[in-house]
């Protein structure tokens, strides 16, 4: 069997995690994008970075019949229509993944109560709030109603993230009532081992699986079993 190529592209904290990790995964070989990149063989994109390099990206696909995984959220990839195979992936940590595919079913069953969600991620991200999006989603609440934290003491002091991951968590909270009643759920990611071990497994799926020439959420593979 032909080892296939995987490209990463980005320049982030996660496009290097990625990079650095002992993926071992057989027949694949993890290496960095370059836009001067001529192969014709189908591979695989893996996109962490801002946007700049999409459009190369989706072209590269587009001739060489590639799988495009997105790790990037609020880009143009995430409605588009593609003859390729593209995966939407909002998060990477599989156990989040699950837990967000379990509110993506369940969900609408909690649309008439009181229901608050927080997200907190490092100062540094700028980017929309993917996975606190599609949390809303599912339970019906507006996006300008999620609160967002990116204060430094507030996150350590109230949320309590350890100091040393205040550059590298990701935080949601849901709180659901009804009167006197409450429901908490809290979810916590410290550090990028595990967005970087879920990619691994994401991009198993995908190289095990031959998936339809079209867009696919992460959830997708969830739902089939896949991860």
């Amino acid at each position: 069997m032909n080892t296939k190529k995987a490209f990463v592209v980005g320049s982030g904290k996660l496009a290097n995690a990625i990079l650095e990790a002992d993926y071992s995964i057989p027949n694949v070989e993890i290496l960095p994008w370059q836009p001067s990149i001529t192969t014709s063989s189908p591979s695989i994109i893996i996109h962490a970075g801002s946007g700049r390099e999409l459009q190369d990206c989706l072209d590269f696909c587009a001739r060489t019949d590639s799988l495009f995984i997105e790790l990037s959220t609020g880009l143009e990839t995430e409605k588009l229509e593609t003859a390729f195979p593209l995966v939407i992936c909002p998060n990477t940590s599989i156990l989040l993944l699950k837990t967000l595919h379990m509110l993506q079913q369940f969900g609408h069953n909690f649309k008439d109560y009181e229901i608050s969600i927080m997200e907190s991620h490092q100062s540094s991200k700028l980017t929309e709030p993917g996975t606190a999006y599609h949390i809303a989603n599912s339970l019906h609440v507006a996006h300008e109603r999620v609160i967002s934290i990116r204060d430094a003491k507030t996150q350590a002091y109230k949320i309590h993230i350890p100091v040393a991951y205040l550059e590298k968590h990701a935080y949601h909270q849901i709180v659901i009532k009804d009167k006197n009643d409450e429901i908490k759920i809290e979810t916590k990611v410290l550090g990028h081992d595990s967005y970087s071990n879920g990619v691994k497994k994401i991009l198993e799926a995908c190289v095990n699986n031959k998936l339809a020439n079209r867009r696919h959420t992460v959830l997708d593979l969830v739902a089939m079993g896949l991860l």
